[in-house]
């Protein structure tokens, strides 16, 4: 029987955790397994983690971000297939049944689903997660790498076998490691879509999808890095675009959003591969702030 571990790294998620929990135990196919990955809470994370007993497999580890936490849980799954739910996600009943059918009729190693989405403060709910990066390689890595079109881990499913392969989450990507990855599952197998509402997401002001600057910065980053991993691996990169269209891409949406604090280090970068922003440039003297407390030295290199 084909198998599933839900992977759940949770941070200070006293509040959350426990519906969390909840909608996995409350599935029409059960996990395998339910592992949570607490990332150095210092709440009572874990005191709820222990109240559902032996249902949940439960490690602590130091706060070293989401990827990591992921990684870990990874490692210890022994199911056939993972799925890596935020603490403050809800999965629908029938989540991992209907995404399970159709990864089997697909024929296909990824699998996602739709999701309802909310976001505090209180609005309307929204469905995300179309169809739009179905399709086999390099389609699916074509149509997450601007945009993520699968809106978040907790909608998707994944072969173990090909996480191991592409080397799991990067680590100092957060908040872009979803979309490195799933970029990475288009580059290497088919994604399958299922047309179902399998997730109950909220976005609060705190979520790393929410934090402009970084997601940029870092986005920028880490599409650069791609060409050289998909040419290790033989993988088709031509239709990728270049170092200097990255820049100018993330220099126009900093404009845009006004993140003035990473306008520095993203000119420093343009400047590097021969590319001018005269605006950013403006911005960035008229409005000089210091470095974001969460860039690294080696980043702001």
């Amino acid at each position: 029987m084909t198998t599933i571990s839900i992977i759940i790294p949770a941070y200070n998620a006293e509040e959350t955790l426990a519906a969390t929990l909840q909608s996995c135990l409350h599935q029409s196919l059960q996990p395998r397994e339910i592992i949570v990955v607490d990332n150095g809470s210092h709440d009572a994370t874990a005191k709820i983690a222990a109240s559902f007993g032996s249902k949940i497999h439960y490690f602590f580890t130091k706060n070293e971000g989401v990827s990591r936490a992921r990684n870990i849980g990874a490692e210890q799954a022994t199911g056939e297939w993972l799925l890596f739910l935020d603490a403050d996600d809800q999965l629908l009943p029938y989540a991992l049944e209907t995404l399970l059918t159709a990864a089997e009729v697909q024929q296909a190693n990824v699998v996602y689903g739709m999701v309802i989405e909310r976001r505090e403060p209180p609005q309307l709910a929204r469905l995300n997660g179309f169809d739009f990066a179905a399709g086999l390689p390099p389609y699916g890595a074509e149509r997450n790498f601007w945009r993520c079109a699968i809106a978040t881990p907790g909608s998707a499913l994944v072969k173990k076998s090909l996480h191991e392969k592409m080397g799991g989450f990067v680590t100092g990507y957060e908040p872009m490691e979803d979309r490195d990855y799933w970029i990475k599952c288009g580059l290497l197998e088919k994604i399958a879509f299922c047309d179902t509402v399998v997730l109950d997401k909220i976005w609060r002001p705190s979520s790393h999808g929410s934090q402009h600057s970084k997601r940029i910065y870092r986005g920028q980053r880490a599409q650069r890095a791609l060409r050289h991993w998909a040419s290790e691996r033989g993988c088709e990169t031509d239709w990728m675009p270049d170092d200097r269209m990255i820049i100018k891409s993330a220099l126009d949406e900093a404009v845009w959003r006004r993140c003035v604090d990473i306008l520095k280090p993203l000119l420093k970068e343009a400047k590097m591969v021969g590319v001018f922003h005269w605006k950013a440039a403006l911005l960035a003297a008229l409005f000089s702030r210091p470095l974001p407390k969460w860039m690294s030295e080696h980043e702001a290199r």
